[in-house]
């Protein structure tokens, strides 16, 4: 007996459940799950076809549908018959749904994003962790979990346990370090201990203005010595450039002449002239720049 034949015997049954009868066991499909966590896009999904059924089961045709909703035939057809909850499913899934429990486990325990994201890709997943982050951030927000971005403290508990999200960005270090910004007392003792580097940058910026104050040249030789064999390879590059150009870097620190003017000039010719697009000559990149009095 096959399936088409059992399914009058066994209307409430479908394939992938089995079924003993005398000695012949059958394979019928299985009945697929009904869960109520439907996705914002599911249930907008669900409304429509709940009111396209309405509205076929009231005689109106499919034609008339199909001009109503603004939508594809087939799709009005599909959506006549069925259980809407099955229909409004998405077959998309995330090849991160299988570690949905273990996100939502380590969000409770308080972990950070980058934290959790580091503990999913060591697990052998195969996604970026940017893909595993706005993966987590979906998550949290489905769930109404907190996400932990920065914790400036994790020794004080009583800080924590007021204030339990304290993060600072990376703009806000730059401009602490460039533009003298603002930086609470918590923050700079938690990212200077934690980093050292932190300390050397502020230091080397810090001299390197002071050069230009005080317009020293004795300070300006001994911060190139100092900072060409750092052991970071930014300010090593950087003083090693100061002195390969010694000559203009003895100018600048000991004038308070600036050639920004002509720079500034040659700019602007250079944005009139892409403004062209390729088609400007000498002709007419003259005519353009120069001024004629009427």
């Amino acid at each position: 007996m096959k399936y088409q034949q059992l399914r009058p015997l066994f209307p409430k049954i479908t394939r992938g459940t089995i079924i003993q009868t005398g000695v012949r066991i059958y394979l019928v499909k299985k009945i697929e799950p009904i869960v109520d966590n439907l996705t914002a896009a599911e249930q907008k999904r669900l409304k429509l076809i709940q009111q396209i059924q309405e509205m076929y089961q009231s005689g109106i045709s499919i034609r008339e549908i199909t001009r109503r909703f603004q939508i594809n035939r087939q799709t009005t057809k599909k959506y006549l018959n069925g259980n809407p909850l099955i229909l409004c499913r998405s077959n998309k899934r995330s090849n991160l749904d299988q570690h949905k429990d273990f996100i939502i486990k380590c969000l409770a325990d308080g972990k950070t994003q980058s934290e959790t994201a580091r503990i999913i890709k060591k697990l052998g997943c195969d996604c970026g962790e940017g893909n595993i982050r706005q993966y987590i951030r979906s998550i949290a927000t489905q769930y109404q979990l907190e996400v932990k971005k920065y914790v400036s403290s994790s020794h004080d508990t009583t800080r924590t346990k007021q204030r339990k999200t304290d993060y600072i960005t990376r703009k806000g270090i730059f401009q602490y370090l460039w533009l003298n910004g603002e930086l609470t007392i918590e923050h700079h003792e938690y990212l200077w201990n934690k980093y050292n580097i932190l300390q050397e940058i502020e230091k080397c910026i810090r001299e390197f203005r002071e050069i230009f104050r005080s317009k020293k040249m004795p300070l300006l030789y001994l911060f190139i010595e100092h900072y060409k064999n750092s052991s970071v390879k930014e300010l090593a590059s950087f003083a090693n450039g100061l002195e390969k150009d010694i000559s203009a870097v003895e100018n600048a620190v000991a004038s308070d002449l600036s050639n920004a003017f002509v720079e500034g000039t040659n700019s602007k010719v250079k944005m009139v002239k892409r403004t062209m697009y390729g088609r400007c000559g000498r002709k007419l990149l003259a005519a353009k720049l120069m001024y004629s009095p009427a």
